[in-house]
């Protein structure tokens, strides 16, 4: 009985159930206490513990415009050679943070910023803007638009170049992050 009726029907306040003992039976449990890092354990920068997963990456705040495409093209380019990243991986790259960048010019009015982050196996791509965000997320970019569409190509292109690309979007903004294997796009194998 939920306790909601157990008070409608007269059984008292509701009954509280005794706390679990999260410790195996016959001990008292211990507590532990803080432990400072060593000198030997603190990250690069001096202070607490190292990245738990060491990753590197850029970021690059807008407005941006039209006109500051192709300076991102090569910027982007010039950070996947300054990685060494494949040639495959290098060119799904660039036209996944070309294709979301658009989107921020097209739908935002240019206000956002882009992330490109490595980690070990792994690249993630980052695009953020602060415009009114999309009515269906979840939909977007799942399938080709048709001809009569005048959007949707660039989150399209995104996905299909993509491992996995998540849209998160409220009234305050989109962010999509688009996760893509260093050994290549989906579906392209590497040669030796």
């Amino acid at each position: 009985m939920n306790p909601a009726a157990r008070i409608r029907y007269g059984t008292g306040q509701p009954a509280r159930r005794a706390r679990r003992n999260p410790f195996p039976p016959g001990t008292q449990g211990t507590v532990s206490t803080l432990r400072l890092a060593g000198p030997d354990e603190l990250g690069d920068a001096g202070h607490g513990p190292p990245a738990v997963t060491p990753h590197v990456q850029e970021i690059v705040h807008g407005p941006f415009t039209s006109a500051d495409l192709r300076g991102i093209r090569l910027r982007v380019a010039e950070l996947a050679e300054r990685w060494h990243l494949p040639e495959p991986v290098s060119s799904a790259l660039e036209l996944v943070v070309t294709e979301l960048v658009v989107n921020v010019v097209m739908h935002a009015g240019g206000a956002g910023r882009f992330r490109v982050a490595k980690y070990p196996g792994w690249l993630f791509c980052q695009v953020t803007d602060f415009g009114d965000g999309l009515a269906r997320p979840y939909t977007a970019g799942w399938q080709p638009p048709s001809a009569e569409q005048p959007s949707g190509r660039g989150l399209w292109i995104a996905r299909c170049f993509s491992e996995r690309l998540t849209i998160d979007s409220s009234p305050l903004g989109t962010t999509v992050t688009a996760k893509l294997r260093l050994d290549g796009p989906p579906g392209v194998t590497p040669t030796s």
